[in-house]
């Protein structure tokens, strides 16, 4: 599709959404709470059927937004790679065996990127809330705390 249109493509890792939320209720523990059983049941059955075409256990799903509460201070890190042109490779990338080439080297980049981030994010010193306000303290404000060089 990217090359159709000569898109450029930019593979890229993105963690931290752990560090922003933290699940408080899922959909099994609503079924558990009776009021809210009933009303997730009852605004089902009243909304717009979403997954009308489906079949099975996917069609049969409730609708619901998951219990999230946020984390005090969480952080996002997000790495970009080199970007992939598309332009000129539309007959190249006909041949399911070139396209199949170019997704997995897109594909292993970004789970690369999201192993480095991981990796890093586990090394980092002022990840804890406690170390990074510590730092921030003790230092000019015009100092960022520390972070890693990609």
């Amino acid at each position: 599709m990217t090359a159709r249109f000569g898109a450029t493509i930019v593979p890229f890792g993105a963690i931290g959404e752990d560090d922003m939320f933290e699940l408080a209720l899922d959909y099994n523990d609503y079924m558990k709470i009776p009021m809210l059983n009933d009303y997730i049941r009852d605004a089902s059955r009243k909304s717009m059927r979403i997954r009308d075409e489906s079949f099975g256990e996917v069609a049969s799903q409730d609708i619901f937004v998951p219990g999230i509460l946020p984390k005090i201070y969480g952080w996002f890190n997000y790495l970009f790679r080199k970007p992939i042109e598309t332009k000129g490779m539309e007959e190249a990338l006909k041949d399911k065996e070139n396209a199949k080439q170019l997704y997995d080297q897109i594909k292993y980049e970004v789970e690369s990127n999201i192993a480095y981030l991981l990796k890093k994010r586990e090394e980092d010193p002022y990840r804890n809330t406690l170390d990074r306000t510590l730092y921030r303290m003790l230092h000019s404000p015009l100092h960022e705390v520390p972070a890693f060089k990609p």
